[in-house]
C-alpha cells in the first residue's frame, strides 16, 4: 500500500512559545507533512506571530484555523481542521508537544486502515520549559538532570511497538493518527465536549 498524504493538525490556546518550539521541529521532520493546520481555539495576536514567522522563516505549509475564544472548545476547533483537511490521514499533536524528527514517517508508516494510532509522550518538567531546546541529545540530557519524566516514551526504537486490542480507556489526542473518511463517517469530534479534561 502507497503511503497516504498526511495533514499534521496542532491544536494551541495561548502558548505561543511552545508553539514556536513545535514549529521549529516540523522543519526538522525527516518526511515531512503534506500540510500543517494550526487549529488555534482563540489565542490572541502573539500566536498569529508566531504561526506567521513559521510560515515566512520556517518556509512551513501551514493554514491557521481559529475561532474566537469563548471558554475551552478543542473539540469544535479541531472539527474545523478536519473540515480544511486535503490529505489522507490526519495526525494530531498537542501545541505543547514537540515531536522527534520521524514523528510524521513514523506515523505514515503505521497507517493501516480500519485503526487509529495513538502515540506516547513524555513530559518536560515546568522548571526546564522555558530553556528546553529540541535537539537529538536533548532527551538524554534531561533525563540526567532529573528534568524529564516518562523517559521510556520519550525514546524511538528502531522499529515500532504495536499493540493491537480493544482494550483502550481513552483516547489521548495529543499523538494520534486517523484517517479522514473514518473521522469523517462518525461525524468528527463530539462537540458536546467543552471544557479542559
Amino acid at each position: 500500500m502507497k503511503k497516504p498524504t498526511i495533514t499534521l493538525v496542532v491544536n494551541t490556546y495561548e502558548n505561543p512559545h511552545a508553539l514556536e518550539k513545535v514549529l521549529a521541529s516540523l522543519v526538522r521532520q525527516r518526511v515531512p507533512a503534506d500540510e500543517i493546520i494550526i487549529a488555534d481555539d482563540g489565542s490572541g495576536d502573539a500566536t498569529k506571530a508566531a504561526i506567521l514567522r513559521g510560515i515566512h522563516d520556517l518556509h512551513l505549509p501551514i493554514r491557521h484555523c481559529r475561532q474566537e475564544n469563548q471558554g475551552f472548545r478543542r473539540a469544535v476547533i479541531l472539527n474545523k481542521a478536519i473540515a480544511m483537511a486535503k490529505a489522507d490521514y490526519l495526525v494530531f499533536l498537542d501545541g505543547d508537544c514537540v515531536p522527534e524528527p520521524e514523528f510524521v514517517s513514523d506515523h505514515a508508516s503505521l497507517a493501516e486502515r480500519g485503526f487509529w494510532v495513538q502515540g506516547r509522550r513524555a513530559f518536560v518538567k515546568e522548571s526546564s520549559v522555558e530553556n528546553f531546546i529540541p535537539t537529538r541529545g536533548c532527551v538524554w540530557s534531561l533525563a540526567l538532570k532529573g528534568q524529564l519524566t516518562g523517559l521510556p516514551k520519550a525514546l524511538r526504537l528502531p522499529f515500532p511497538i504495536v499493540k493491537r486490542g480493544r482494550q483502550q480507556r481513552g483516547i489521548l489526542g495529543c499523538n494520534l493518527g486517523i484517517w479522514r473518511d473514518d473521522l469523517l463517517a462518525v461525524n468528527g469530534y463530539d462537540e458536546s465536549f467543552v471544557g479542559w479534561g
